[in-house]
């Protein structure tokens, strides 16, 4: 199966918003922006979550991941995601909203396998 792990542990394959920007599908991306408008309050914008994914190195990255300290720290280290981190599951990785069930899951097989 493939995938692509972002800093955080999800994967940006099964993310909406990367689905929807991978498929040039501007009306699934407003859906996926209303709904999580309802979920998280606020306004959210089909062109703030366009996204080619956490490490993909455009420019094109979901306005939410694109403030994250998560990805922030990877960036800072040098890594591709927590899993290869000395201090994995910090304070901050442990609190993110983004460190899920998956997401954990996925962090902790690639770093078994490293």
């Amino acid at each position: 199966m493939e995938e692509m792990v972002a800093c955080c542990g999800l994967d940006c394959f099964r993310c909406p918003a990367y689905v929807a920007t991978q498929a040039g599908d501007m009306e699934r991306l407003a859906s996926v922006a209303a709904r999580w408008s309802e979920n998280f309050g606020g306004t959210i914008h089909a062109k703030d979550i366009l996204c080619d994914g956490c490490g993909s190195g455009t420019g094109r990255i979901n306005s939410f991941c694109a403030v994250c300290l998560i990805r922030e720290c990877c960036g800072v280290k040098g890594i591709s995601n927590c899993a290869h981190c000395g201090e994995y599951i910090c304070e901050e990785l442990e609190g993110h909203p983004a460190f899920t069930n998956e997401a954990r899951a996925n962090l902790a097989r690639i770093r078994e396998a490293r």
